[in-house]
């Protein structure tokens, strides 16, 4: 398919956009102190750079009360300056435009960080935050409208095209929209027209505050939250934001307190356009579709089908800034996809650190420039073509290098091919595929089932060796961990274990154990497109097609020592994680030791005493131990040898992929 409707030349506003690649706004966290900073001046303008019609800066907080100093602020003139210098060069230097994101996060807001009460319009307590917040009175409401205005007022003298306000993902303009927060009693609560009123009259102030710059609003198409708004209610003030003089509508999914995934690897690609569609049909002007479009197929497919006017590119222009540039030539092997593992990004911020990305290490560290070119070329051998291995590789390559890679299987991958194997984790083929592709491009010869010897290494005098060998599963020393019905979790995921038994204990809750039984209890469940099928046919009842989904032939049971399963995963995937265990009926046996393993059933200890668990199959996945005989073998050789990734220690994807790249920079 060629990408026709992606790069054609759009009008939004009063605004001419090159394409219909919109990069939507993010919280980054590169700054402790509100300030628009060279790190974010250096990440904006790699985006600009990489093609996107409209870039977004933000989100930019409007007043000190609904924003954290971790964020930009648009509530006094500090960043007058820099912003004005980074819009002048980004107009110079590109063809892109520029928007700002102006946010109050009400309820979210975290008053000891701000040392100011939070707002919202009910006083009804944050599930994110645990604080109640101050209801806003009369003079809350004038201030807050004037803060919008005022900050909308600064940005367009600045320099910026277009200003967007946020009013989703429960932010404060949605607590006023939805039902669930906004439990007032005068002309600001209780109706529909009332709940919009505050956002409405925001808006406006905006639009009067920012003359011939294009105005937007970014809303949620389904809260997804018990008693809030679906899709119809937020098509309904899209048409109100448009009458009150919204460019256009940006339409994303539910709020950060929503059980529904919006983000994580298991959300299939596009699976939200019918909520960008469902607020199209309600409005004249241009809407944004958002929520995993970043392969530029699906892009396509969803404008040609007129479910949406532009699309949205966040994370996967973390992953790839020139992704829009590569995409309109056709460079699709030249790509590092999103792989939606949320790792670098989401799982950072909420911890309170700078964005980056598992893809692409180099994200958030754009002032460094690219890697620069060897004076020497040097002959280098790398053990293991796991992503560790492979990520040092390109980056060796890519600066001079000439890099070999020899792995000792008949694929490259290591862990990372276990990493796609659990349901909803298929985006991990796909950063592997790119991880091959792009050494591969950059002159990496990578040689399968040819493991690097120590002899070799004598042989042919290479001038670096790196060992990225990867680790192995280690066998705790449980009785009856030699049985013959207990496996590895590796094997199981490798799909070498051909006969899974009725009743499965896994031994281990890391993310490792707690996937594995993810991946046996799908096994006897229809795929997507089964499902699909029978539910475009009416063949069964939709609540039979969900007992086929949840409920597996099997009795599955995950028992770990540790108080909390599933630890080493990220914030924001270890709940859709763990809820998709619980809707299959996975045992979860947190704070259980395991005494022993017999014939038929595994023998735990726990606060209630001793029992036994049926058991015919038991998944061992207590964890990894490094691999690094090799690097042992050549403590004796004059080559230098250098141990990256798991062979030095098990750790995260995130981990491997940096300690890659930067050993890369360092030879």
């Amino acid at each position: 398919m060629q990408l026709v409707r992606l790069f054609e030349p759009c009008q939004v506003g009063g605004m001419r956009l090159l394409n219909r690649v919109v990069m939507p706004s993010m919280g980054l966290a590169y700054t402790d102190c509100y300030e628009f900073n060279e790190r974010f001046r250096a990440f904006y303008m790699e985006r600009a750079r990489g093609g996107a019609g409209m870039i977004t800066v933000g989100p930019c907080g409007v007043d000190t009360a609904g924003s954290v100093p971790m964020m930009i602020g648009l509530f006094d003139n500090r960043n007058r300056d820099a912003l004005g210098e980074f819009l002048a060069q980004v107009h110079r230097e590109t063809s892109a435009k520029v928007c700002v994101q102006l946010l109050h996060m009400g309820r979210y807001a975290l008053s000891w960080l701000t040392g100011e009460p939070c707002l919202a319009p009910s006083a009804i307590p944050s599930k994110l935050t645990g604080e109640t917040p101050k209801e806003m009175d009369a003079k809350d409401l004038d201030r807050v409208r004037e803060a919008y205005a005022e900050a909308a007022r600064r940005a367009v003298s600045v320099g910026f095209d277009a200003v967007e306000v946020l009013a989703c993902t429960g932010y404060l303009m949605s607590q006023f929209l939805s039902p669930v927060t906004n439990q007032r009693t005068d002309g600001y609560g209780g109706s529909e027209e009332n709940r919009m009123r505050f956002p409405l009259e925001v808006l406006a102030k905006v639009r009067e505050a920012a003359p011939g710059a294009a105005v937007g609003v970014r809303i949620a198409g389904n809260e997804f939250m018990p008693g809030g708004n679906a899709n119809a209610a937020c098509a309904r003030f899209a048409a109100a934001a448009e009458a009150a003089g919204a460019d256009w509508i940006n339409v994303t999914g539910g709020w950060h307190e929503t059980n529904v995934p919006q983000l994580t690897s298991n959300v299939p690609p596009g699976a939200y356009l019918y909520l960008a569609r469902g607020v199209k049909e309600a409005v004249s002007v241009p809407v944004f579709g958002s929520n995993r479009l970043g392969d530029p197929l699906v892009a396509e497919r969803a404008l040609r089908a007129g479910m949406c006017d532009l699309i949205c590119w966040g994370r996967p222009l973390l992953a790839d800034p020139g992704l829009p540039d590569k995409a309109r030539a056709g460079k699709f092997s030249e790509i590092t996809p999103c792989i939606a593992c949320n790792q670098g990004c989401f799982d950072t911020v909420f911890s309170g650190s700078g964005v980056t990305c598992v893809m692409n290490p180099a994200c958030g560290r754009e002032l460094e420039g690219p890697p620069k070119p060897v004076a020497g070329k040097k002959r280098i051998f790398v053990a293991g073509a796991g992503p560790a291995g492979l990520m040092f590789a390109r980056t060796a390559a890519e600066r001079g290098h000439q890099v070999t890679v020899f792995e000792a299987s008949d694929q490259p991958g290591g862990q990372m091919r276990l990493a796609q194997a659990p349901p909803g984790k298929a985006e991990f083929g796909r950063g592997l595929e790119s991880l091959v592709s792009r050494a591969k491009n950059a002159g990496v010869d990578i040689r399968l089932n040819e493991p690097l010897t120590a002899d070799t290494v004598q042989k042919e005098n290479p001038a670096l060796v790196v060992c990225a060998t990867g680790a192995k599963p280690l066998r705790p020393p449980i009785p009856g961990a030699d049985l013959p019905h207990v496996v590895d979790a590796w094997d199981v995921l490798s799909d070498k274990v051909a006969h899974i038994g009725k009743n499965v204990v896994i031994v281990g809750g890391s993310a490792t154990g707690c996937e594995t039984a993810h991946w046996v209890a799908s096994l006897d469940a229809p795929d997507d497109h089964a499902l699909a099928f029978l539910l475009y046919h009416n063949a069964e009842d939709p609540e039979v097609l969900a007992r086929l989904c949840h409920r597996p032939g099997r009795n599955i049971t995950v028992v770990d020592m540790l108080p909390r399963l599933a630890a080493n995963v990220g914030r924001t995937s270890r709940w859709s994680l763990l809820k998709s265990l619980r809707l299959c009926g996975v045992s979860l046996c947190p704070d259980t030791k395991v005494k022993k393993i017999t014939q038929d059933a595994v023998v735990v200890e726990a606060g209630e005493g001793e029992r036994s668990i049926p058991a015919d199959t038991v998944i061992l996945a207590v964890g990894a131990a490094p691999e690094n005989l090799l690097a042992r073998e050549l403590q004796g050789v004059s080559v230098p040898v250098t141990v990256i990734g798991d062979a030095r220690a098990p750790r995260s994807l995130l981990e491997a992929i940096r300690e890659g790249y930067e050993a890369g920079l360092k030879v």
